[in-house]
């Protein structure tokens, strides 16, 4: 594309906050800008295109409480024939993109979408598109940083965005194709924070139920008693970190380890009734042999969740 069909475009991000994984939302602020050459400024005043109506914030939500201002109600001249013009904005954005398999250890690539709106801008037509150039430095505001979350980057992409629909001109190819700017601020979940908060107190369930064999095999009411109990707990454990997340189609690394933790909790209720009815209908005078090899099965059983465990802490997130 010549660059008298392009508009560069910046952006600096001032504020990120109120981000909603369960939304799937997030709500920005900061300012954008546009520089044309003189022959986009022929076409925006002979076709009289109002200057807030040359881009739109393309996954904006909840329009009504967002704002978009000129800086100035007429571009400024500069030196070569060329134009700029500043806006500042601030909304509520949707992050369409989001993985969450490695949840709560994920990624997240928060975006903010331009894309050209009149159609005269269209592929169809002019042909008019946006080269974003800013430095991930300049992208960045000093208040991007969210709880629980390290700033990773900040990254610009363009690309075409292709609808299915020409938006009702007939007979015009591509009428449907804008050309997109995408500017993303990165972020990672703070480890430590993020195990303290989700993996903990699954640990400590698994360890409750990895020490439940250590029971001697004659304590038959305390021992039913430990895996139904943690079977319980991980219930509730997994619904309280699900409430924070969106419906999803996938297991994320924590629902791994729940999953786990459940088939873990079953084998040992499985284990000890088995052991129960050993003892019980064994003679008085076998108790001890029962109750020798009734440990010698616990101690594989623990060993065996035990590699379980390590292997899924180790390798559960490959496949995410």
């Amino acid at each position: 594309m010549p660059a008298t069909r392009q508009i560069e475009v910046g952006m600096h991000i001032k504020n990120i906050y109120n981000l909603s994984l369960k939304d799937k939302t997030f709500s920005a602020e900061g300012w954008f800008w546009l520089k044309w050459p003189e022959t986009i400024q022929q076409l925006i005043a002979a076709d009289q295109i109002p200057l807030t109506e040359l881009v739109e914030l393309v996954n904006q939500v909840e329009s009504y409480d967002a704002q978009l201002e000129l800086d100035s109600n007429e571009p400024l001249a500069l030196p070569g024939g060329r134009y700029l013009q500043l806006f500042r904005f601030s909304s509520k954005f949707y992050d369409d993109r989001q993985n969450l398999r490695n949840f709560p250890f994920e990624s997240l690539e928060l975006p903010i979408m331009l894309e050209t709106r009149p159609s005269q801008f269209s592929m169809g037509s002019e042909g008019v598109v946006l080269v974003p150039k800013v430095s991930n430095a300049e992208l960045k505001g000093d208040s991007v940083n969210l709880n629980g979350y390290a700033v990773e980057g900040a990254t610009s992409s363009s690309a075409i965005h292709s609808y299915t629909t020409g938006f009702g001109e007939e007979g015009v190819a591509n009428a449907g194709d804008y050309s997109m700017a995408t500017f993303e601020i990165n972020y990672r979940t703070n480890g430590w924070a993020a195990f303290y908060r989700f993996v903990l107190p699954w640990l400590a369930v698994m360890v409750i139920l990895l020490l439940a064999p250590n029971l001697e095999g004659n304590l038959n009411d305390l021992r039913l008693a430990i895996p139904s109990t943690a079977l319980l707990t991980l219930v509730f454990l997994q619904e309280g970190a699900h409430s924070e997340l969106p419906a999803l189609d996938y297991l994320t690394f924590l629902d791994k380890l729940y999953l786990f933790g459940y088939l873990v909790a079953t084998a040992e209720f499985w284990l000890f009734v088995w052991g129960t009815n050993l003892i019980s209908r064994a003679p008085e005078a076998e108790h001890t042999q029962v109750m020798d090899r009734i440990n010698r099965v616990d101690l594989v059983y623990q060993i065996t969740t035990i590699t379980g465990a390590l292997c899924l802490l180790i390798l559960g997130r490959a496949g995410s």
